[in-house]
């Protein structure tokens, strides 16, 4: 059987091993179920409590308040970019963007097919490489929402607060990446959602956390594409993707056993740290995100030449550390620190990333630490 490599991808990310062991276990067995969690029924007992608990642990893990649901449905973050919209974005209303990487743009679009969509602040001519300041916003006092992307993966940007808007409206957030890697003040907010397959286990659901007197859709719309419906019924309108909701439940008590949010919070910076430090400290590399900007997730960096960045993935492929590759439309190099990406795991791309400088830097012309980064591809 092949080693485990270290992945710092993107998504999927990781799984710990203890994760992976239980899953492997209850493939072929489920509790005194007789049956394999992919077997399980979704209408029975087992998975009441299943559910029940998961629900239970998050709420803890994030400290979710009273008047809040929380759901898990199907289509991950991408099928929010729509049902948020479908939801509360009437013909007559408008809802307010703030655009600070491609998933932003792309919720923006998707929200204009429902109402008026203002751009209330964009970095796009920066590049996404760091955050529209305070100034650069100019938000509607009447819209319906205020929509925000927490941490960008593609180009390592991350909202250390959430904007402040005005007091007649509400915000909404994408954490997918960053949720569970620290704190959030959700009664900031009146709707939350993340994917699974970053911090919370593997595709297959979304998690969303609305306000109560939210739940109620603008417009008629379809069953499915309905908070109220998905709330009225436990989140089980349809089959759930169970196999996927025990991932997470799994997910969620590793994460209590570390020592819950506030833990992998400290771990966050620490192994960040760890990698901003080793490019800033160097005349090899150059981080891409502004530094006032940078994200403690997804950690962006850029190489002399594209060439080097190929040899570079080719190199470190070898050596068991994986998922490095930028996002795909743009380029350069990532390093992807999900909670599950262990403090050892950083530490050896640390010190491949010194071994892989020294080895290749004698071909360069000399240039100072952290200047004359090439453009992204």
């Amino acid at each position: 059987m092949p080693t485990r490599v270290r992945s710092f991808a993107p998504g999927p990310s990781i799984l710990p091993d203890d994760v992976l062991t239980e899953y492997q276990a209850s493939v072929e067995h489920y509790a005194d179920t007789g049956l394999g969690i992919l077997e399980l029924g979704h209408r029975s007992g087992q998975f009441e409590r299943l559910y029940n608990n998961t629900v239970e642990r998050l709420r803890a893990l994030i400290g979710v308040p009273v008047g809040y649901k929380l759901l898990l449905l199907h289509g991950g973050a991408r099928f929010q970019f729509t049902m948020l919209p479908a939801n509360h974005l009437s013909p007559d209303a408008v809802a307010d963007y703030v655009v600070t990487g491609h998933f932003g743009a792309a919720a923006a679009a998707e929200a204009a097919v429902y109402g008026y969509v203002n751009i209330a602040a964009s970095t796009h001519a920066a590049g996404y490489l760091r955050l529209p300041s305070p100034a650069e916003a100019s938000f509607t006092p009447t819209a319906r929402y205020v929509h925000y992307t927490s941490n960008n993966t593609e180009m390592g940007t991350q909202f250390k607060q959430p904007p402040d808007i005005p007091a007649s409206t509400w915000l909404a957030c994408d954490a997918s990446s960053d949720l569970l890697t620290r704190p959030f003040d959700i009664a900031r907010h009146g709707l939350i959602y993340a994917t699974s397959h970053k911090n919370l286990g593997t595709a297959g659901v979304a998690l969303v956390v609305i306000r109560a007197d939210l739940l109620e859709p603008v417009r008629q719309l379809p069953p499915f594409l309905s908070y109220l419906t998905h709330a009225q019924a436990g989140s089980r309108f349809n089959t759930p993707p169970i196999s996927a909701i025990f991932v997470l439940n799994l997910m969620a008590g590793w994460t209590i056993q570390q020592g819950g949010v506030e833990a992998m919070d400290t771990l966050s910076t620490t192994k960040s740290q760890m990698l901003y430090r080793t490019i800033d400290d160097s005349d090899f590399y150059t981080g891409l995100a502004d530094r006032d900007s940078r994200s403690k997730v997804n950690v962006t960096f850029a190489l002399p030449t594209a060439e080097l960045e190929d040899e570079f993935q080719a190199d470190a492929a070898q050596q068991g550390l994986v998922g490095l590759w930028g996002y795909r439309k743009v380029g350069h190099l990532r390093a992807s620190l999900f909670n599950a990406v262990s403090l050892d795991a950083v530490g050896q791309l640390v010190e491949f990333m010194a071994h892989f400088a020294r080895a290749k830097r004698r071909r360069l012309p000399r240039r100072v630490p952290g200047g004359g980064a090439r453009v992204p591809r």
